[in-house]
This record gives structure tokens, C-alpha cells and sequence, in this order.
């Protein structure tokens, strides 16, 4: 019956969080080579515009830049970054071994809705990328990730208005990258 399949969506959802032998993890990542030089992190529910997205990147000439999203607001807002922000990051890379992320990370079970999330960090050589639908990897791991975006958002969180350098729609940014 109806009432019976709407009882059953929201328990499908809740088994990859409970039961982590029902998420089904593929591909691999290669160790780092190199210093990082790109960091992208996005998080979605089935929105046009992400819940959060955070890119650490250098721009045309050569300077640290954190280019964000958070809410799901329509707007990208592009900000300094520090100077130390990729040392910072290849120390999470090394300390929880983020290349031991698989590529893709997807419940056994039929969910319908839910949410995504993706990181790519690249390095001089190759990166890592690792991405998910409703599944994460174990905390262990990820907890590198989450490290990493506390560390950008509390630099947007400190940074003034005023040291705000662009901002430009979601849908445009992400055209030109």
C-alpha cells in the first residue's frame, strides 16, 4: 500500500548510515605526488545549488583564492586565502590518508532521494578524487575531509565583507571552470 512504500523510503535512507557493510565502495586513488594545488569540495541535496561548496585554487596571477557557497545561496563569494592553506591541506591528506578514499561510495539499497558530495584534490602529478550518493566513507577517513572544510570555513567565517574580492552566480562559475 502507499502508506506502507512511504514508511519504507525514509528507512531505506537510514540503513547506509547504520549499517556501513550495506555501502558499496569502488575505485582508488593513488598516493599524493607532490604539494596539493587544487582543493574542491561540494555537497548537495536535489537542489540546482549545492548546500556547500568550498575550491581552493590560485588565480591568473598566481595568488591563494577560496572561492565559496554556503546555504545553497546563488552566489559564488571569491576570497584571499592563506598562504599556508595547501600545507595545511597536504597535512590532512597525509595524516588520515585520504588517498585510501574509493572513487565512489553508493548504498546497496534503493534510495530515491537524498544527497551527494565530492572532493578532488589535485597535486602535481595526479589527485584524488572520491564521491558519493547517500553513502560517505568511514569516519576515519573522512574525518580528513570534514578537517579540511572546518579549516576554509573558518577562514571565510573570519574574513570581513570588505576582503570579499567577486561574486558570481553558481550556474556561470562553475561554466568557466
Amino acid at each position: 500500500t502507499a502508506a506502507a512504500i512511504t514508511l519504507l523510503i525514509p528507512v531505506a535512507m537510514m540503513i547506509p548510515l547504520f549499517f556501513p557493510f550495506l555501502i558499496k565502495a569502488t575505485g582508488r586513488n593513488d598516493r599524493p605526488d607532490g604539494p596539493a594545488t587544487s582543493y574542491e569540495f561540494s555537497y548537495s541535496g536535489t537542489a540546482m545549488y549545492p548546500i556547500e561548496y568550498y575550491q581552493v585554487f590560485r588565480d591568473e596571477t598566481g595568488a591563494l583564492r577560496i572561492a565559496y557557497l554556503i546555504d545553497q545561496a546563488r552566489e559564488v563569494s571569491i576570497i584571499p586565502a592563506p598562504e599556508d592553506i595547501f600545507g595545511r591541506i597536504d597535512r590532512a591528506v597525509s595524516e588520515y590518508k585520504l588517498h585510501k578514499l574509493r572513487s565512489t561510495y553508493t548504498p546497496r539499497a534503493l534510495v530515491l532521494d537524498g544527497y551527494g558530495w565530492h572532493v578532488r584534490i589535485r597535486f602535481r602529478e595526479n589527485s584524488i578524487y572520491s564521491g558519493g550518493s547517500n553513502a560517505w566513507p568511514p569516519d576515519r577517513i573522512y574525518a580528513g575531509v570534514t578537517g579540511i572544510n572546518s579549516y576554509i570555513r573558518s577562514v571565510i567565517d573570519a574574513t570581513p565583507e570588505e576582503n570579499i574580492l567577486s561574486r558570481q552566480d553558481y550556474t556561470e562559475y562553475r561554466s568557466n571552470q
